[in-house]
């Protein structure tokens, strides 16, 4: 039996199981929302904001996932389902479908779909030939991996990614990985190339054979050895124009104290990008945040669920002020029509170290074309 055959092996195993009556009606009850579900989702996303404050990592930190789906659901399918975004949603199903495989130090990947936007770009991934350890709290530990990916344009993911994102659902001997980089993806069709260099499980973990679970021993819940496997795992595959739209804006509302600016929107069918800035008067702001905030377009809201900080480095702020990029969910296909920020409330931090929140709104409007 091939490594391949072995891996579809695995996979069948994964979701080979009998559902149960709760778990068909749940799946009855997901298809007909779905059917039922307009284009765009009102209320896109708005499950909690995730900062991205500091410089990319080279390591994808990963969000575990928990509990489980409905039986059927294939790994990276699970995986989607369970990451409750929209935007993966829409991503994943748009995604070319490619099976590419590569086996180095005894460990397959695979690398099964990609998909690229003007705001991010998505691939989904199984990992085969390692087995996760058991952490102290009898979970599976995470997998980690290092990975490059470069664009048609020769740039690395380091030089136009802002953040990145992964998630996982595993069986024994599998591991299915979504992944995505967030950011201004250039506007090009062509050759895309990802290079994993380092694949395993470096986090801690019990000792196959030795540990049982809640041992406090560190013998017991150090790294197994070798957790990480090194080698080199090249995919070469071609994308389409990355689909979407930058709109340029200046549109900007004033308090006594604040003004708030609209630089750019980035609309496409994933997510949406709105980068703000904020210029408090008398003072240089180091960091802010908003509260309770979205975009409308039209009868659709959309909330942001994840921002990052454009100008880290106060030497950089510009007239406008400090710089956040917003990330949203959820995307739309046509941004035709007119778009709306509301601003309820801003935090934020000064130079002299002290935080201060002050009140709006903040009323922001723009028409695309």
């Amino acid at each position: 039996m091939t490594t391949r055959d072995q891996i579809e092996t695995m996979l069948v195993q994964a979701v080979s199981v009998e559902p149960s009556t709760s778990g068909l009606q749940w799946l009855d009850q997901r298809v007909a929302a779905v059917a039922a579900r307009p284009v765009e989702l009102r209320r896109a996303g708005a499950r909690g904001l995730r900062f991205f404050l500091r410089p990319l990592a080279l390591a994808a930190a990963l969000l575990l996932l928990a509990g489980a789906v409905a039986a059927g659901l294939g790994l990276l399918d699970q995986t989607i389902e369970s990451s409750g975004s929209p935007g993966w949603r829409v991503a994943w199903d748009r995604a070319e479908r490619l099976d590419l495989t590569a086996t180095d130090a005894g460990v397959t990947i695979t690398l099964e779909r990609a998909y690229a936007d003007l705001n991010q770009v998505l691939v989904g991934f199984t990992v085969g030939g390692l087995e996760a350890p058991l952490t102290s709290h009898g979970e599976r530990a995470p997998l980690e991996w290092r990975a490059e990916l470069t664009d048609p344009a020769g740039r690395t993911s380091q030089q136009w990614a802002l953040s990145l994102t992964g998630m996982r659902s595993d069986v024994t001997g599998l591991a299915g990985v979504v992944q995505t980089w967030e950011g201004p993806v250039a506007p090009q069709a062509g050759t895309w190339v990802l290079t994993f260099t380092s694949v395993g499980y470096n986090s801690g973990g019990l000792v196959p054979g030795q540990c049982t679970v809640g041992a406090t021993d560190p013998e017991c819940v150090s790294p197994p050895p070798n957790a990480m496997v090194d080698g080199s795992w090249r995919f070469e595959f071609e994308l389409p124009k990355p689909s979407g739209l930058v709109f340029q804006t200046n549109a900007l509302a004033s308090t006594d104290v604040a003004t708030v600016k609209l630089t750019e929107l980035r609309i496409s069918p994933s997510a949406i990008v709105a980068r703000m800035a904020v210029a408090v008067a008398g003072s240089t702001v180091l960091d802010w945040h908003w509260s309770r905030s979205s975009i409308q377009h039209g009868d659709v809201s959309y909330g942001f669920n994840g921002a990052y900080h454009v100008t880290q480095d106060p030497a950089t702020q510009g007239p406008d002020g400090d710089v956040n990029d917003y990330l949203s969910s959820a995307g739309a296909d046509d941004p035709s029509g007119t778009w709306e920020v509301v601003i309820p409330e801003i935090s934020y931090r000064s130079a002299s170290g002290a935080e201060s929140t002050i009140t709006g709104p903040w009323t922001l409007t723009i028409t695309v074309p």
